[in-house]
Protein backbone atom coordinates (compact mmCIF):
# COMPACT_ATOMS: atom_id res chain seq x y z
CA UNK A 1 0.00 0.00 0.00
CA UNK A 2 1.34 3.04 -1.23
CA UNK A 3 1.97 5.60 2.07
CA UNK A 4 0.08 9.42 1.61
CA UNK A 5 4.01 10.59 0.97
CA UNK A 6 4.65 8.66 -1.73
CA UNK A 7 1.08 9.34 -3.27
CA UNK A 8 1.34 12.96 -3.14
CA UNK A 9 5.10 12.56 -4.37
CA UNK A 10 3.76 11.00 -7.33
CA UNK A 11 0.46 13.15 -8.01
CA UNK A 12 3.70 15.90 -8.61
CA UNK A 13 5.78 13.82 -10.69
CA UNK A 14 2.05 13.88 -12.79
CA UNK A 15 2.30 17.65 -13.39
CA UNK A 16 -0.47 17.99 -9.97
CA UNK A 17 -0.48 21.01 -7.86
CA UNK A 18 0.71 19.87 -4.30
CA UNK A 19 0.48 22.59 -2.24
CA UNK A 20 -3.05 21.79 -0.98
CA UNK A 21 -1.79 18.66 0.50
CA UNK A 22 0.82 20.86 2.91
CA UNK A 23 -2.64 23.30 3.33
CA UNK A 24 -4.56 20.22 4.80
CA UNK A 25 -1.77 18.73 6.65
CA UNK A 26 -1.43 15.58 4.87
CA UNK A 27 2.79 16.30 4.19
CA UNK A 28 4.79 18.72 6.07
CA UNK A 29 6.26 21.39 4.74
CA UNK A 30 9.69 19.78 5.27
CA UNK A 31 8.22 17.35 2.90
CA UNK A 32 6.81 19.57 0.29
CA UNK A 33 10.49 20.75 0.27
CA UNK A 34 11.83 17.20 -0.33
CA UNK A 35 9.36 16.50 -3.12
CA UNK A 36 9.78 19.71 -4.63
CA UNK A 37 12.91 21.33 -4.09
CA UNK A 38 11.62 24.45 -3.25
CA UNK A 39 10.70 26.09 0.30
CA UNK A 40 6.78 25.99 0.35
CA UNK A 41 7.07 29.86 1.49
CA UNK A 42 8.37 29.90 -1.68
CA UNK A 43 5.13 28.11 -3.59
CA UNK A 44 2.95 30.47 -2.21
CA UNK A 45 3.96 33.47 -2.98
CA UNK A 46 2.92 32.09 -6.64
CA UNK A 47 -0.46 33.71 -5.89
CA UNK A 48 1.07 37.01 -4.42
CA UNK A 49 -0.78 38.71 -7.95
CA UNK A 50 -3.80 37.78 -6.43
CA UNK A 51 -3.46 39.12 -3.42
CA UNK A 52 -1.07 42.55 -4.84
CA UNK A 53 -5.09 42.86 -6.62
CA UNK A 54 -6.50 42.79 -3.99
CA UNK A 55 -4.32 45.27 -1.79
CA UNK A 56 -4.45 48.01 -4.64
CA UNK A 57 -8.33 47.66 -4.72
CA UNK A 58 -8.47 48.07 -1.06
CA UNK A 59 -5.59 50.96 -0.83
CA UNK A 60 -7.74 52.77 -4.18
CA UNK A 61 -10.87 52.77 -1.61
CA UNK A 62 -9.02 54.87 0.95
Amino acid sequence: MMSEFDFVKQLYLWGFPIECYVEYKTITKDQYKEITGKDYADASTSTSAGASESTSADTSQA
